[in-house]
């Protein structure tokens, strides 16, 4: 029979019950499962304690390992006079002033456009034209649609460059107030936008070049349209890189441009010299679209492979001029051109191109001439062709040459009756001296000029004014993590002594009392605390820094007495702390470490890695934690056996009894019946 099955094992006896069971199991359960019990929950208290142990020791280390890092030693402040520089200073740069003189800023570019619009929905053009421009080594077209808002030209310009570019609506105010903005997107001379002409060069030659009269002529047209050479003279034989002869020469190109009377008001608005490539290239710009040339012996080992600036075709058939006898009047300008009168049947596409240009050619102020396939090509001095037909089969005819009606402009016209460009902040490079060593570079975001000190220049400096950077230690780091040190200590060393105690009078001990990986921690911190270094006056130890430990195991700290020490002798805060290289008996450099180091190396004895003593103390309690919870459950298993099986003997025995009671009081009976009888 089964424990817990039998409510009364003796029908008649009264003394084989389940109340005795269960007291003798009770029993059994205080000698067996009790004391692992006890066990368990001192186990589990050993782990939570243990982890608060750690992680106070983990919070000790973390100051401990940065000051035996050499980090906090050389740790820096930086004072900046003024407002023109700011300044990050890495750690380990050397203790200095700098001096920088700030001439400008980097600026990225700005351009208007000159036509206004009453609103960002209105047209930018009726007809359809093409915006061109080069920056940043590049050449962009933006095709812009008869009809296209202004909105949508601007969006058109910041999604063709990837961002580069910027199309800004901006709304300027009077009757039409909108206007479309061209800007940069970074700062610096390689990302000045320019827009016409355009003659740019390879990076210039590292070779001396010395320019004579004849080895580097411009011709640029002048104000009046007229050209104009201008001969460059210059010596950059003594200018070391291509970045400074590039610079040099591009000083020298716009001096000569400024000495002739009829140039120098068009130099930086509408004739421009910019540098490009990094600096070492050049960028020749003439924004009114009119062609420029270069002459001279030394073109090549200036960068210049290319004599002039490419001006595009005002236009070009978009299909072959048709065979054969053409019919229909087609009107250049004012002037009819009678098909019929100029082809005739058998000629070939070429033909009748040639004979068609031949005419367009006699026209004044026009051009044309054939691609040699059939094509036609079309040019006007006034940049302007306005190509239209009176009827159907003028319409037709101007199909057949491969044209188009309309209005058809090039650069120059549309940048005086459209575009009209104007410049409002010209891109440019940061110019500033560094401890009066001229520098220019591409933003004011400066951090290659001086190792470890990052600039940021936010504006020009007075002459003999500088600004001055004042680079010192950082003194505070090493005290703010001496100080959380002492903080992490004070909370430690209690929690130790809370769970190491031992009272003789009321024998009460802590948890972890007689755990000597536990009880041995203060010993071993407190050891490398009494640490000295050196000898009589240049004895070091923590107590000269202002760390003391009272006999209750408080540590304190005098804040002055530190910052004073480590102000009179930094180095030597350093050595004693961190530690120093020194060469041993055999040459060899070794390093003699600090107290700091020591610390560092206790406390990850204690906690870091597997083999760490708390690590294993730890595993050791998960193990125990395992194994009695395994002698529980056997235990337990034990005591159920060992209970159903005296359950089962004792209804067996209850059974034997109650026969035999009935077995007496059958007898019993009997025998009151015969006594009843005699009666």
């Amino acid at each position: 029979m089964a424990m817990g099955k039998l409510s009364s094992l003796g029908i008649g006896s009264n003394v084989l019950n389940y109340d005795v069971i269960d007291k003798l199991k009770k029993a059994d359960e205080k000698t067996m499962i009790a004391p692992i019990d006890k066990k368990m929950e001192a186990n589990v208290e050993k782990q939570k304690e243990l982890v608060e142990i750690k992680s106070l020791i983990a919070n000790l280390k973390t100051p401990a390992k940065n000051l035996s890092d050499s980090a906090p030693y050389m740790a820096r402040t930086s004072n900046v006079t003024g407002d023109a520089v700011k300044a990050n200073v890495s750690a380990g740069v050397p203790i200095q002033d700098i001096k920088i003189d700030v001439e400008s800023l980097a600026q990225g570019d700005i351009n208007e456009v000159g036509t206004k619009f009453s609103s960002r929905d209105d047209a930018f053009s009726d007809k359809d034209v093409k915006l061109k421009f080069y920056t940043g080594g590049k050449n962009y077209t933006i095709d812009i649609r008869a009809g296209m808002s202004v909105g949508d030209v601007a969006q058109a310009i910041t999604d063709t460059t990837k961002g580069e570019v910027n199309g800004i609506i901006m709304k300027t105010g009077g009757a039409k107030p909108y206007q479309l903005m061209i800007n940069s997107k970074n700062t610096g001379e390689a990302n000045k936008i320019y827009f016409g002409s355009i003659l740019s060069s390879d990076p210039i030659s590292d070779k001396p070049i010395d320019l004579a009269e004849g080895d580097f002529t411009l011709t640029i047209k002048d104000k009046n349209g007229n050209n104009q050479n201008i001969n460059v003279i210059s010596n950059l034989k003594d200018v070391a890189t291509s970045q400074d002869r590039a610079q040099a020469l591009k000083q020298s190109i716009k001096d000569a441009i400024a000495q002739n009377s009829d140039t120098k008001d068009l130099l930086d608005s509408d004739i421009n010299v910019g540098i490009s490539d990094d600096g070492k290239s050049l960028v020749l710009n003439d924004r009114r679209g009119y062609e420029i040339k270069l002459s001279g012996n030394k073109l090549s080992e200036l960068g210049f492979n290319q004599t002039d600036s490419t001006e595009d075709d005002l236009l070009t058939s978009s299909i072959t001029v048709k065979p054969g006898l053409l019919e229909g009047t087609l009107n250049i300008g004012s002037v009819p051109l009678n098909l019929a009168k100029l082809t005739k049947k058998g000629n070939t596409s070429e033909e009748n191109a040639k004979i068609v240009a031949q005419a367009i050619e006699n026209i004044a102020g026009m051009h044309a001439k054939t691609d040699g396939n059939g094509k036609l090509i079309l040019n006007s001095e006034i940049d302007e062709i306005n190509i239209s037909a009176k009827d159907e089969k003028g319409a037709e005819a101007i199909k057949d040459l491969g044209l188009k009606q309309g209005i058809i402009q090039g650069y120059s016209k549309l940048e005086q009756d459209l575009f009209k460009f104007k410049n409002l902040q010209s891109a440019s490079d940061a110019k500033f001296a560094y401890n009066g060593v001229s520098v220019s570079r591409p933003t004011n975001e400066i951090n290659d000029v001086i190792s470890g000190v990052s600039l940021t220049l936010q504006g020009t400096t007075e002459p003999g004014k500088p600004a001055i950077i004042s680079i010192g230690r950082d003194n505070q780091v090493i005290i703010d993590n001496v100080k959380e040190f002492l903080k992490a200590y004070n909370e430690l060393i209690p929690k130790l002594d809370e769970v190491t105690r031992y009272d003789a009078e009321t024998k009460i001990a802590g948890i972890f009392n007689g755990v000597s990986d536990i009880r041995t921690i203060r010993s071993s911190i407190n050891n490398v605390f009494s640490q000295t270094m050196g000898s009589g006056a240049d004895m070091q130890s923590l107590m000269k820094y202002g760390l003391s430990i009272d006999d209750k195991s408080k540590m304190s700290l005098d804040e002055a007495q530190l910052s004073s020490t480590i102000n009179a002798n930094p180095q030597k805060v350093q050595d004693f702390f961190y530690g120093t290289d020194k060469k041993d008996y055999e040459g060899r450099e070794v390093h003699q470490d600090g107290v700091f180091v020591n610390f560092n190396k206790v406390l990850a004895g204690l906690v870091d890695g597997s083999t760490a003593r708390l690590k294993v103390y730890e595993e050791s309690l998960d193990r125990d934690a395992k194994n009695l919870t395994k002698d529980r459950s056997s235990a337990m298993d034990l005591l159920k056996t060992r209970y159903d099986i005296m359950s089962e003997r004792f209804a067996a025995y209850d059974s034997q009894i109650a026969k035999a009671n009935n077995a007496f009081n059958s007898v019993q009976m009997m025998i009151d019946q015969s006594v009843a009888k005699k009666k």
